[in-house]
């Protein structure tokens, strides 16, 4: 029997990297800044945005890609702000990807470009980790209650 190995984590990640670099790039161009915001459930990404939004968008164009397994909440919590925002909803998946964002930024029809984009993404701290989206930085948060051996159980979210 002949058996091959086939490295199929290796082409998905591939495949994700060369869509990220693209929005990097297209990013890049417009003077648009990326941040990837990743953490467990409920650690506050949300209420991050809640306090920095009002902020930041007294000085600059600001849109939110909200990442979900299956509600609009945090994007309508966003939306009351007064910010744009719009819903990536997986379906049951664990983390963003790429393509994912890509799409909703298509459907945005943008004729202005944005100053700021925040992704917040799944909250996991597996599986997020290992796909870029195209943002230039990622933020982690963790929350007290979580513990602080976070870094020592998740390393790749934290190197990354």
């Amino acid at each position: 029997m002949n058996i091959r190995h086939l490295a199929v984590m290796e082409s998905l990640l591939k495949s994700n990297d060369l869509v990220a670099r693209d929005l990097r790039d297209m990013w890049s161009r417009a003077g648009t800044f990326a941040v990837n915001l990743l953490s467990s459930p409920g650690s506050g990404k949300t209420s991050l945005l809640e306090a920095a939004l009002p902020v930041l968008m007294k000085r600059w164009r600001v849109l939110v890609l909200e990442g979900d397994v299956e509600t609009e909440r945090d994007a309508d919590r966003i939306r009351r702000l007064g910010v744009d925002a719009l819903q990536i909803t997986t379906g049951g998946g664990c983390h963003l990807e790429a393509h994912m964002i890509r799409q909703a930024w298509d459907a945005l029809d943008v004729r202005q470009p944005y100053d700021f984009v925040f992704i917040e993404n799944i909250g996991n701290l597996v599986c997020p980790s290992m796909f870029d989206l195209g943002e230039e930085k990622r933020i982690v948060i963790i929350s007290v209650t979580e513990g602080d051996d976070k870094p020592l159980k998740y390393p790749d979210m934290f190197a990354s």
